[in-house]
């Protein structure tokens, strides 16, 4: 059933988020991740081999749960929003946003009319099949929409696109960042922290939810001391590789 988005409630509460990506495209590690006590999943179909049917197995397994779901999306693609919102994703990510008309084009993707340009259908999984008759007056008030910001260039215009109606959250994607400039996976390099803090202190300033990936040698708990709204903290295949080599070190392997 249509759900209040604990995510957002928990945001608007000055609660800080911690989840993990869902970088494979079964349902088990889903439920076995929802029942840990995470704030969130965050399912990765940018890098990450999933589809619209993955997504949603990955969904049922976490239903009866308190743990939100987020979804990074391929690319900016107005269609692709509407099918994993009519899926029933709580939250969207969407990669490489380097300005205000393409964080605007997120917006209008996510949103009804008169708010934004998002089809409309009936009985779509998310309005519970048609069951939640309200849906589209509920889940413009519930929906989080994330815009990652991935290049120098982008950095500096963070206040045009934090601006934008409709975009509630500023995803830094460090990484890429990093690579903007050059110097990719540089994390301890002075020119990549400055820019990362630049970063930072813009989407702040704004007054977005700020958002990011836990990297290199960053604790979480530093990043939420920096003022950090939501952090991914690793995904699914990362804890199984690092739980097999735990296994191999434990026998000298």
């Amino acid at each position: 059933m249509f759900r209040k988005n604990p995510m957002k409630a928990k945001l608007k509460a000055g609660k800080q988020l911690i989840g993990v990506w869902l970088n494979g495209t079964g349902a088990d590690n889903a439920e076995v991740l929802t029942h840990s006590g995470l704030d969130f999943l965050a399912i990765d179909q940018e890098h990450g081999p999933g589809t619209i049917p993955n997504l949603i197995d990955q969904l049922r397994a976490m239903q009866g749960t308190d743990t939100g779901s987020i979804m990074r999306v391929p690319w900016n693609d107005l269609v692709y929003f509407k099918r994993v919102l009519d899926a029933g994703i709580e939250g969207v990510i969407c990669p490489m946003v380097e300005n205000a008309a393409q964080a605007k084009a997120v917006a209008d993707a996510c949103y009804y009319p008169p708010v934004g340009i998002r089809g409309a259908a009936g009985s779509i999984r998310a309005a519970t099949y048609g069951y939640t008759k309200d849906y589209k007056q509920k889940i413009g008030e519930e929906l989080i929409v994330a815009v990652q910001v991935e290049s120098a260039a982008a950095v500096e215009r963070i206040p045009d696109i934090a601006a934008v109606p409709g975009i509630d959250m500023i995803f830094i994607g460090p990484r890429d960042l990093s690579g903007s400039i050059g110097k990719l996976d540089q994390f301890e390099d002075p020119e990549v922290k400055a820019l990362v803090r630049r970063a930072e202190e813009r989407i702040l300033k704004s007054g977005k939810w700020l958002a990011s990936v836990s990297y290199h040698n960053t604790p979480d708990k530093e990043l939420f001391a920096r003022g950090y709204h939501m952090v991914i903290a690793g995904g699914d295949l990362g804890l199984l590789v690092s739980g097999a080599r735990n296994i191999l070190a434990a026998v000298g392997r």
